[in-house]
């Protein structure tokens, strides 16, 4: 990509560093932040272990790529926007398909006008996820009002796939991905199913994602060339449909495209949950984009997350912008330059307690639980990198450890497969921290790389230890919920 310094297209380095600061003191937890003006990266920041050639998943940024693929089909002319869901799918049509499932077309995925009123599959329906689809009964016309709803993308998705024969992202690559020089590699992960969970799964680069959104911003033409067509690239990134009724926060309530948010001040965010984010303002020539794990921050997780992220833009970012070039100001870009190192987004607590010389090495016996944990034991030491800890814990499977810093995060590698999981879960990179929320409050924080969080907390109080856990977006989700014992 090229780069250039931010005064140089017209944005004060200074204004880069207050929204990252104010990303970090809010508690956003980024793996990635970049900026990019007039085409031009001018900031890129990431957090250990990320950088810019690690893959990471873009949860429901995923939908856009999806609607570009369909783009693609309908400018080759084997997908049309007025096409009928059912007519792909005629192995899951109930006899008689109902009138409004049978109504429901691809624009109406597209702009999340689907017949029914929430995401199907998950929702007890005992069937794959496409055919949740058809099976659960619909309750309103599509084509009518906005209803979030990630089957819908499922369905797209799985329509390029059967028009095409190939995975959604392998027929995108030489169409569109490859033209706008995405990194190799690039892949979506699959629902129990084996169908592409388009939805949520996408695995790529921040820098693929800030050259998508550049391909947006400008309309589909990349060096010369209009690799979708302007008009469907235009639909994509406006109001094709109201989306007020739903009562999203501030930024989620300007209007939605296909699989794309529309915001104030002209601007369109391809949006996942957990802080990823590509942002354009076409009128602007600004892009921010940005992945990461904001779950141990409640106060921005779902809907709110676009307002108080988007909303961090509009107010360090947008103002600044100049229309001719900066001054250089080598202070402010030093300053900038010392923060490109995200830090890690730490348990909110102290290194150290009383209660640890009190815990250390006792074995509690753990009552019987979700998790089938029989036992846990802490350990706490210092070594050359500061202190860290052991949470020793026995199960079914025999003894294992997880360990973790205290105050700053530490790379370890699960010990044990998750038996529900794909092989993209088992065995990725994980970073661990932990901290003394209070004096009996013991908090552990497990991030892995690509598949998804483990928060824990283990409270002490006289000879019993009660214990929290919470897994995030399906990694570890064969733990959970609360425990307790005595030793």
């Amino acid at each position: 990509m090229k780069t250039s310094t931010p005064e140089s297209v017209g944005v004060p380095s200074a204004s880069i560093s207050a929204f990252l600061r104010d990303l970090h003191e809010s508690r956003f937890n980024m793996h990635s932040v970049l900026v990019l003006r007039h085409g031009k990266l001018i900031t890129e920041a990431y957090r250990e272990p990320y950088d810019q050639d690690r893959k990471h998943r873009v949860f429901s940024i995923s939908k856009t790529f999806t609607a570009l693929a369909a783009g693609l089909l309908i400018d080759e002319g084997k997908l049309s926007l007025d096409d009928k869901v059912v007519d792909f799918f005629p192995e899951y049509c109930p006899h008689p398909v109902h009138p409004l499932l049978a109504a429901a077309t691809i624009y109406d995925m597209l702009t999340m006008q689907d017949p029914h009123e929430r995401t199907t599959h998950g929702m007890g329906i005992k069937a794959n996820w496409l055919e949740s689809w058809f099976l659960t009964p619909p309750d309103h016309p599509p084509g009518t009002i906005f209803q979030y709803n990630t089957t819908s993308t499922n369905l797209v998705a799985a329509i390029v796939e059967r028009i095409t024969g190939m995975k959604m992202i392998d027929y995108m690559y030489p169409k569109l991905l490859t033209p706008i020089g995405f990194s190799d590699g690039c892949y979506c992960g699959e629902t129990p199913d084996g169908d592409s969970f388009a939805g949520s799964a996408v695995m790529c680069t921040p820098r693929d994602v800030a050259k998508l959104t550049l391909f947006v911003m400008n309309d589909g033409l990349w060096e010369g060339k209009q690799l979708i067509s302007k008009d469907f690239v235009i639909k994509l990134r406006s109001k094709l449909v109201d989306n007020n009724i739903m009562g999203i926060p501030v930024e989620g309530m300007f209007g939605y495209g296909f699989f794309t948010w529309v915001l104030r001040h002209g601007g369109f965010a391809f949006f996942g949950i957990h802080g990823q984010f590509g942002i354009g303002f076409p009128d602007k020539g600004l892009i921010v984009v940005s992945t990461g794990n904001t779950t141990d921050n409640y106060n921005t997780e779902g809907d709110v997350l676009l307002s108080q992220f988007a909303g961090r833009v509009f107010r360090h970012l947008l103002p600044a912008l100049s229309d001719n070039p900066l001054p250089e100001d080598t202070s402010a870009q030093h300053e900038l330059s010392s923060m490109l190192a995200l830090p890690h987004m730490l348990v909110p607590g102290s290194a150290s307690s009383p209660k640890a010389a009190d815990i250390a090495g006792r074995t509690y016996k753990i009552h019987p639980n979700k998790s089938g944990w029989e036992a846990v034991r802490f350990e706490f030491s210092n070594g050359p990198s500061g202190q860290t800890g052991q949470l020793h814990y026995t199960n079914r499977r025999g003894d294992k450890i997880i360990e973790f810093g205290m105050g700053h995060a530490i790379p370890f590698a699960f010990p044990e497969e998750q038996g529900n999981a794909s092989a993209a879960v088992n065995g990725c990179d994980t970073y661990v921290n932990g901290g003394w929320i209070d004096d009996r409050t013991l908090g552990i924080y497990v991030y892995n790389i690509t598949a998804g969080y483990m928060h824990l907390n283990a409270v002490f109080e006289g000879d019993t230890v009660t214990i929290l856990i919470k897994p995030q977006d399906g990694y570890r989700n064969d733990y959970g919920g609360y425990m307790y014992g005595k030793f």
